[in-house]
């Protein structure tokens, strides 16, 4: 069964870009993570020390969240443009099919079961009994049908989803659906087929992850048949997770309150959430938060600001911090490879500006200098890194400046322009300036555009950047990238898309076919370490470095990555996605 990159509590290294990366599934999820070579920094995180553990949970309370980004299209699964705060908020009211535990392995939440059948053709689901929508109706197998027909053939997930087998819909034979078939009350069965086709049914041994994430998540059938005729309902979703929306103000406040019929209890039997109440809010600069965290302003946010984890690192007595630095996001420049039109769809111009670039520079001045420089989207401890994928990220502008030659008399040009988005933040805009320096030294002249960062993802998808700040690609499976790099997700322009760079590689098209159905754990091993290369070979992105995420908190915030799985087993920090963590069993420390 595929796995998610889980997350280790030990301090980090990297250097943060301000970019969110999207967490429509998973592994990109996500998560939103980084492995191998870290520093010796000890970080605390008071959630786990012996003396919380002796801690008894005080229910009651309530805390104050924060968050960089605005979700757009809140909250319909179908339509949520989510990043890693999104799938924060959405959890709290939501519940997902699955989850990843600490073993990396998927397990049901909803789902008592999820299981194949020998060839990794078919998915068998059978759902938890007893279960409740906040609406008071029963979460059973036709509540997860609706969900998964509806967010599954929305336009923003199906392209994640060509290798589930399609048939006509029984309404209407026009129209395609989803395989999906009940089996009884509480049960059903999804089919795999390749590109859809049902006739040809398809091994998919990674199949369960993509029930941990958006498409994962169940709303209730009676809300999104309201929904359907009301579309202002949107903002006033009901689940069945374990805090209930009792307000929503874009780009302000996201209010929940306490799930008095929650299904989950803890391990000593008492009915989560503990908390009463959560404000979320939304700040989009992480040293502004910072500030709101010091002077008492809020409890509890995540950063992948490097900066930001530095200065608190200092203050770990007061704002005990978890870092997550296992299987991480890669900080990098996406380029939009579809515009052949623009110099940066030519691999000369890419592989000369990331000549260019002086990687350590850029951590050593926006990163707080916590960082480890990347070579590629494959962080380590992921299936397919490399430490030499024939990528040499050191600044080499010798090299540089003889690919921009090249390019400039086979094109006859005199003067190169390039096109770099990012979102406002100080960091963005201390790395931009940095940039535009690195390659007007090889004489290329940089236009620098500032995008809010509710609209960056929603452009993305459309092809509307031509190169830009982003993170992204956590994970442990090269099969959890393949909706992002598959060219049958998307390479066109104004067509939404996934394949945000509009990769369009037989190679990396082979390679990602492989690793998602081959039953041989070491050909898909080589298959993504042929991925790798390929992209370094082209130069499809400009890595800089490796993403670390932290929580800072106050210091009675407790019960942070201490939520349990409905097995009893513990639950994948981060939720499963670098950037979060789980709420069903945080509570304030009253006692002192």
């Amino acid at each position: 069964m595929n796995v998610m990159g889980r997350s280790k509590r030990r301090s980090g290294v990297l250097f943060g870009t301000v970019i969110v990366s999207m967490a429509l599934i998973t592994a990109a999820c996500g998560s939103s993570s980084g492995g191998g070579a870290v520093s010796d920094t000890t970080v605390a995180a008071s959630d786990t020390t012996v003396a919380e553990a002796v801690l008894t949970p005080i229910p009651g309370g309530e805390i104050i969240v924060s968050g960089e980004a605005e979700v757009s299209n809140p909250w319909i699964p179908a339509t949520m443009q989510c990043d890693s705060y999104c799938s924060q908020r959405a959890r709290t009211f939501f519940d997902t099919i699955g989850s990843f535990g600490k073993d990396n392995v998927v397990h049901g939440m909803l789902a008592e079961s999820i299981t194949p059948n020998a060839e990794f053709t078919e998915w068998t689901i059978t759902v938890r009994p007893g279960i409740l929508f906040s609406d008071g109706t029963p979460v059973n197998a036709d509540a997860l049908i609706q969900n998964l027909q509806t967010t599954g053939t929305g336009f923003l997930v199906a392209k994640a989803l060509v290798d589930v087998a399609k048939e006509p819909s029984a309404k209407d034979p026009k129209v395609m659906q989803l395989k999906i078939h009940k089996v009884d009350e509480m049960s059903l069965t999804i089919f795999m087929g390749k590109g859809g086709d049902q006739t040809q049914p398809l091994p998919w041994p990674g199949f369960a992850s993509y029930l941990t994430g958006q498409w994962g998540i169940v709303a209730s059938p009676a809300w999104l048949d309201a929904l359907a005729k009301d579309p202002t309902l949107a903002t006033k979703p009901i689940g069945s997770g374990p805090f209930i929306v009792q307000s929503y103000a874009p780009r302000d406040a996201l209010v929940v309150t306490r799930n008095p019929n929650y299904w989950m209890k803890d391990a000593a039997g008492v009915q989560l959430p503990y908390l009463d109440k959560i404000t979320f809010k939304v700040i989009e600069d992480s040293e502004t938060t910072r500030a709101a965290l010091e002077s008492g302003e809020i409890d509890i946010f995540s950063t992948s600001s490097s900066q930001v984890i530095a200065k608190l690192r200092e203050k770990k007595d007061l704002f005990p911090m978890v870092e997550q630095t296992d299987f991480s996001e890669t900080n990098y420049i996406m380029i939009d490879l579809a515009k052949k039109d623009q110099p940066s769809g030519d691999r000369r111009v890419r592989c000369a500006l990331s000549k260019a670039s002086n990687r350590q520079e850029l951590i050593d001045l926006t990163g707080g200098g916590i960082g480890i420089i990347a070579n590629g989207v494959f962080s380590p401890g992921q299936e397919g890194y490399l430490e030499d994928n024939g990528f040499d990220p050191a600044q080499d502008i010798a090299g540089a400046q003889a690919l921009i030659d090249e390019y400039k008399a086979d094109k006859g040009v005199t003067s190169i322009e390039v096109m770099y988005g990012h979102t406002p933040d100080r960091i963005g805009d201390q790395t931009a300036e940095l940039l535009k320096g690195y390659w007007a030294a090889i004489g290329v002249d940089t236009k620098v555009e500032v995008i809010p960062q509710d609209q960056y993802i929603t452009n993305a998808l459309f092809g509307k950047h031509t190169m830009y700040g982003w993170r992204q690609h956590a994970g442990l499976f090269v099969d959890s990238q393949n909706f992002w790099w598959n060219s049958a997700s998307g390479v066109k322009d104004g067509d939404l898309s996934l394949n945000f760079a509009r990769i369009n590689d037989p190679i990396v098209d082979e390679n990602l076919s492989i690793a998602r159905s081959d039953a041989d754990p070491a050909k898909r091993k080589a298959a993504a370490e042929a991925i790798n290369r390929q992209m370094a070979k082209e130069c499809y992105q400009i890595p800089t470095s490796y993403t670390i995420w932290a929580t800072p908190h106050k210091a009675n915030v407790m019960g942070i990555y201490n939520t349990k799985l409905p097995d009893g087993s513990p639950i994948n920090e981060g939720a499963g996605f670098s950037g979060q963590f789980w709420m069903n069993e945080i509570w304030i420390n009253t006692a002192g």
